[in-house]
């Protein structure tokens, strides 16, 4: 049997008219779900294998976001300009935030 080659459009963050590239990316353990990071300091959820975007939400600061860790229940992410580490529910709302002193 011989498989056919599709290839699908990529994802890109569709804020500006150009798009925003990729600082961080994580794998949801408990949907499928694709979170990343954006250079301008953002969150967004792609669900579907055709990218459909879904929740978005700032990790702080202007600029890129470093990590993400995902869990069955919130996100955790550190972002370059963030001065802490936070998570927030998959839905986007705060649940808590650790900023340390300069």
């Amino acid at each position: 049997m011989a498989t056919k080659y599709r290839q699908i459009s990529p994802i890109t963050y569709q804020r500006d008219i150009f798009p925003t590239p990729f600082t961080a990316l994580a794998f949801d353990p408990s949907s499928d779900t694709l979170w990343t990071g954006v250079n301008s300091g953002s969150i967004v959820a792609y669900y579907t294998p055709q990218g459909m975007r879904g929740v978005t939400f700032p990790v702080g600061g202007g600029l890129a976001v470093k990590k993400i860790v995902t869990s069955d229940s919130n996100i955790r992410a550190f972002g370059v300009a963030s001065l802490g580490v936070a998570a927030w529910g998959k839905g986007g709302v705060n649940k808590w935030n650790q900023r340390y002193a300069c």
